[in-house]
C-alpha cells in the first residue's frame, strides 16, 4: 500500500501566463464566456489542466481537491491561500470559499480512464474587494498569516509583497466520509502545478478615446447582452444610451446598469430600421452624460439567424491576443479609479 503515499501526477499543466479577468468579464449571469484556465501544449492534446489518477484508487466518494495558492518568496516564505477566487460551472462540485478550494468528484469513467481534467475560472479582485478580503490565510494551518505591511489597507503593497500576479494550483486526492461536509484530504498525494504568471498590462497612451464594446453585432430582433468600457464615464452623473435610427431624430433610449465605475451593461433593442431580405445594417450606439456625447460605436444588426453568442466567444478570443493588454489596461485603470473614489 506504499503506492497510496505517492503524489498525483499532472499530465497537462496550466498555461504559465494568463490575463487576469474581473467579474464583469466572466459573469455567468450575463451569459459571459467563462474563460477557463487553459492547459499548456501537451502530448495528450488536452485543453484543460489534467491529473493522472493512479489505478489503485477504486473506492467511491473520491474527489480531487483543487486550491489556488500563492508562491513563496523571500519576503513571504510561506504558502497562503490565494485571494483571487476560483470557480467552476461543473455539477456536483463541493466548494469551500473560505479556503478557495474546489472538490471535484471522480466518476467511474474517469477512474477507468485514469485521468481527470478541470475547467476552472480564476477571478481577479478589485482593489476594494481585496481590501475587504483581509489578511491572507495560511495553507497548512487553519489560521491567518501575520501582517506583513505597516498599513493592512495598502492593498497595492499587499499585491507586491505576496506577488499576487503569481499563483499555483494545488491538487490532492480527497474522500467524502459519512456525513462530513467536506472531503478528507490526503496531503501525501498533493502536487503543485507550474507557476502561473499574470500578463502585465501596458497602459494605453490615450485612454480617453479607448472605448470597448462586446459584442459589436447581434440579432435583428434584439435581446443581446452588451458590455461597454468607457474611460470618460462618470458614475455620479445620469447616463443615457440610445441607438440612432436613420435620422438623428430617431433615437431609442434603453435602460442600463453600471457594472463598475467605467463599465455599463445593457440589452439591445430590436433594430430601429425595417429589414428587407437577408440584410445587415450598422446602427450607432451613443452614450451621453450631461448633454455631452462620451462614446459612440457602431453595432451591426444581422437579419440572419446567426447565434450572437458565438460572436462573443470569437471577439473575446481576439482580446486574448492583440487587444488583451489594452482591454485589461482599461479595466485595471477604471477599477483602480473606482478605488480612489472610495479612499
Amino acid at each position: 500500500m506504499a503506492q497510496l503515499n505517492l503524489p498525483l501526477h499532472i499530465i497537462a499543466q496550466p498555461k504559465v501566463s494568463h490575463r487576469e479577468r474581473y467579474l464583469c468579464e466572466i459573469d455567468r449571469t450575463r451569459n459571459q464566456a467563462q474563460r477557463f484556465i487553459r492547459a499548456e501544449t501537451n502530448p495528450y492534446h488536452l485543453d484543460y489542466p489534467t491529473v493522472e489518477i493512479p489505478n489503485h484508487w477504486d473506492s467511491q466518494s473520491l474527489y480531487i481537491r483543487v486550491t489556488l495558492v500563492t508562491v513563496p518568496s523571500e519576503q513571504v516564505p510561506v504558502t497562503c491561500i490565494h485571494p483571487y477566487p476560483i470557480d467552476t460551472s461543473e455539477l456536483n462540485v463541493i466548494k469551500d470559499a473560505v479556503r478557495n478550494t474546489l472538490y471535484f468528484p471522480i466518476s467511474e469513467e474517469e477512474l477507468t480512464n485514469g485521468r481527470k481534467s478541470f475547467r476552472i475560472t480564476r477571478r481577479k479582485l478589485t482593489l476594494p474587494d481585496l481590501r475587504n478580503y483581509g489578511q491572507l490565510r495560511l495553507l497548512k494551518e487553519d489560521e491567518k498569516d501575520f501582517p506583513r505591511t505597516d498599513n493592512p489597507h495598502d492593498v497595492r503593497r499587499i499585491i507586491d509583497i505576496y506577488q499576487l500576479g503569481k499563483s499555483q494550483l494545488l491538487f490532492s486526492m480527497a474522500q467524502l466520509v459519512q456525513d462530513d461536509l467536506l472531503p478528507i484530504i490526503y496531503d501525501v498525494t498533493s502536487v503543485l502545478s507550474h507557476i502561473m504568471t499574470a500578463i502585465i498590462a501596458t497602459h494605453i497612451k490615450n485612454p480617453e478615446s479607448f472605448v470597448r464594446c462586446v459584442p459589436k453585432k447581434g440579432r435583428w430582433s434584439g435581446g443581446d447582452n452588451i458590455l461597454m468600457v468607457i474611460p470618460k464615464l462618470d458614475k455620479r452623473k445620469t447616463c443615457q444610451v440610445y441607438f440612432e435610427g436613420s435620422s438623428s431624430n430617431e433615437k431609442s433610449q434603453i435602460n442600463i446598469e453600471f457594472v463598475d465605475m467605467k463599465t455599463i451593461a445593457f440589452t439591445t433593442p430590436p433594430c430601429p430600421i425595417q429589414a428587407f431580405g437577408n440584410q445587415n445594417i450598422e446602427i450607432p450606439i451613443v452614450v451621453s452624460q450631461s448633454g455631452e456625447e462620451i462614446a459612440r460605436v457602431n453595432f451591426l444588426y444581422q437579419s440572419c439567424d446567426r447565434c450572437s453568442n458565438c460572436d462573443i466567444d470569437a471577439m473575446l478570443e481576439s482580446f486574448d491576443s492583440s487587444d488583451s493588454d489594452e482591454l485589461s489596461s482599461t479595466l485595471d485603470m477604471s477599477l483602480d479609479e473606482a478605488d480612489f473614489s472610495q479612499s
